[in-house]
């Protein structure tokens, strides 16, 4: 604070005295502010260009599968995967790819693009349906002891009914019918108001039961 009874030159000299033992903190300070600044600008502008790219990428690869381009569209997936992972277009490109693996027979890359999508994918409705995914395809293998690692989780993010049935048809390929049966009623319970998908469960829980009887 400048004392108001002290000259001119005596407030002059204080300033330079001070300036002398301070100023290069100030000038310090001043740089560092406009570089976290600078640096907080360019991180955004340069998310919001990853974002952009990627998504431009997405529906190019969404475009050639539709058209049959499969290489194309696989080469395209892969380029998401390993340039833009941290954008949530690399799950999604990882879940394409995967179902494109799977039609042909290429069973082991699908399960493999399905883990990376389950460990990298930004999105938690990915990580879910690359999870789910990979549940069914060790169900179709017999691999028990996994799916049940798989589904036996605490946060289901919106695929409770998802996750149920999933169990309900663990159960039954376990032999399990009453177990299969009773995780279908409650997968059909869980479904949104008005979903037709419940006839369906309702049904495997019948035939749960026809099973038992035979």
């Amino acid at each position: 604070m400048v004392d108001l009874h002290l000259s001119d030159d005596e407030q002059a000299e204080r300033l330079k005295a001070w300036w002398k033992e301070n100023g290069s903190s100030v000038i310090v300070g001043a740089i560092v502010g406009i570089g976290v600044i600078v640096g907080v600008n360019y991180w955004r502008d340069y998310k919001t260009s990853q974002g952009e790219t990627a998504s431009a990428l997405y529906e190019m690869m969404l475009g050639n599968y539709r058209q049959q381009n499969i290489t194309v569209s696989e080469t395209t997936g892969g380029k998401l995967m390993g340039l833009y992972s941290s954008t949530p277009y690399a799950g999604k490109a990882a879940l394409l790819l995967a179902k494109i693996s799977f039609g042909k027979n290429d069973i082991n890359s699908a399960k493999s693009q399905l883990r990376w999508a389950m460990n990298n994918a930004i999105e938690p409705a990915t990580v879910h349906a690359a999870r789910l995914r990979l549940a069914r395809i060790l169900l179709s293998e017999k691999q028990h002891t996994q799916v049940n690692e798989l589904i036996s989780i605490d946060e289901f993010g919106g695929f409770e009914s998802e996750y149920m049935e999933l169990r309900g048809d663990l159960h039954i390929s376990l032999g399990e019918a009453d177990q299969g049966r009773e995780a279908y009623l409650a997968a059909a319970q869980m479904l949104p108001e008005g979903s037709s998908y419940g006839d369906i469960l309702k049904m495997k829980a019948d035939n749960a039961v026809i099973d038992t009887a035979q």
